[in-house]
């Protein structure tokens, strides 16, 4: 079996979309349409479901994903023992600003760096939208970002709980009116704090705007304002609030995207290392 078409298959899997994979691949979009026909062709089974805007994975085509991407990590690693200089430069990175998440992203890099001497790592934190951005400019080359996982289900590395997070003595003001705790610019968490809000009918006003989730979490821990986190952004001298009047809030999940450019053999490394770190080793709640 050809490993381009493999290689061009978990690509349009892991992007939902033959154009953004035509992008990644530099490809034309009817070259990857043709290599996705061979493959299914020479499988006889149908792999993708297309639509007019994005694409899924059928069931053969879920099966097909778990071990074509085995195969082509396979690849990779042997063309980077027997030519270790594929595997070298700067990976440039972008990390949500969950700083639970900084932990165990530590440790992978530490294990990253220590096999890979010859690969430096840029790491930038800021909001998934905006790292977003960057990633279609093509500043970062992979990034770790929050989403929604009932748009965004393939590749997903784990969900999360949002919750309303308080000061232990925090109660809903006499007016009615929630006030928030965010972070400054495009702040995803604002965004469905607001949201679940009206549709609750209830009003809120940003009290505060900071410039990290470090800096909201401090608000919030003075009782001066509430906000939205995933739970594990949970520390001392805060609580989750219990106040039914409060609506249940959506889950989060956590990928890693790349840019629509093919990553380097180090980027997709760098990418397998972190995402066994954090599918087996993020703890719920951190408590600090």
């Amino acid at each position: 079996m050809d490993i381009g078409l493999l290689r061009t298959f978990t690509a349009v899997a892991a992007l939902g979309s033959f154009s953004g994979a035509a992008q990644r691949l530099n490809m034309t979009q009817s070259t990857v349409s043709q290599q996705i026909a061979r493959l299914e062709e020479h499988l006889g089974k149908q792999l993708l479901i297309r639509t007019t805007r994005r694409c899924r994975l059928t069931h053969d085509g879920d099966e097909l994903m778990e071990r074509a991407s085995q195969v082509v990590a396979l690849v990779d690693e042997m063309e980077n023992a027997f030519r270790p200089e594929l595997s070298s430069g700067t990976v440039v990175v972008g990390v949500v600003d969950d700083s639970y998440l900084f932990a165990p992203l530590t440790r992978a890099l530490a294990e990253f760096v220590e096999r890979r001497p010859t690969v430096n790592i840029e790491i930038r934190a800021g909001m998934s939208a905006d790292l977003l951005r960057e990633l279609k400019a093509r500043n970062i080359e992979l990034a770790l970002l929050r989403v929604d996982p009932e748009v965004e289900r393939a590749g997903l590395l784990q969900t999360s709980k949002l919750v309303w997070i308080s000061a232990p003595t925090w109660q809903v003001p006499a007016n009615g009116v929630i006030p928030l705790a965010v972070v400054g610019g495009t702040c995803n968490y604002h965004k469905v704090a607001v949201e679940t809000l009206r549709r609750a009918q209830l009003q809120s006003r940003r009290v505060v705007t900071c410039s990290s989730l470090e800096g909201v979490l401090e608000v919030v821990r003075a009782g001066l304002a509430i906000s939205v986190v995933p739970e594990g952004e949970l520390r001392s001298g805060m609580e989750i609030v219990s106040d039914h009047r409060l609506p249940k809030l959506p889950h989060t999940g956590l990928k890693i995207s790349f840019s629509d450019q093919e990553p380097s053999l180090a980027a997709k490394q760098l990418a397998r290392v972190i995402e066994h770190t954090l599918q087996n080793q993020v703890p719920l709640r951190r408590q600090a």
